[in-house]
């Protein structure tokens, strides 16, 4: 089941920074310069933290944190200025 996961990072090196951001452009919407809203199934992301973005990350220097977001969190978000919250699309074209 897919579940709404915000993501955030404090990354020191620049290259790292930028190799992480990259990866999670491919599965989430970057909402502001370090934190992304990731429309992930609980088992995708667990396999993407553990093959794809930690393995990037200096954990003495770097921070990443994954926050799941229910329906009743997503209701309440507010937003000003810049884009809406993101919305999962009902359908996807490949």
């Amino acid at each position: 089941m897919t579940k709404l996961w915000l993501v955030c990072y404090d990354i020191a090196d620049d290259k790292r920074r930028h190799k992480l951001a990259k990866l999670l452009e491919q599965n989430c919407q970057r909402v502001q310069y370090s934190v992304f809203e990731c429309p992930l199934d609980t088992n995708i992301l667990s396999h993407l933290l553990v093959t794809r973005w930690l393995p990037l990350l200096k954990l003495s220097e770097d921070n990443l944190r994954v926050y799941p977001l229910d329906a009743t969190a997503k209701q309440q978000v507010r937003v000003y200025g810049s884009a809406a919250p993101y919305e999962v699309p009902d359908y996807l074209i490949l």
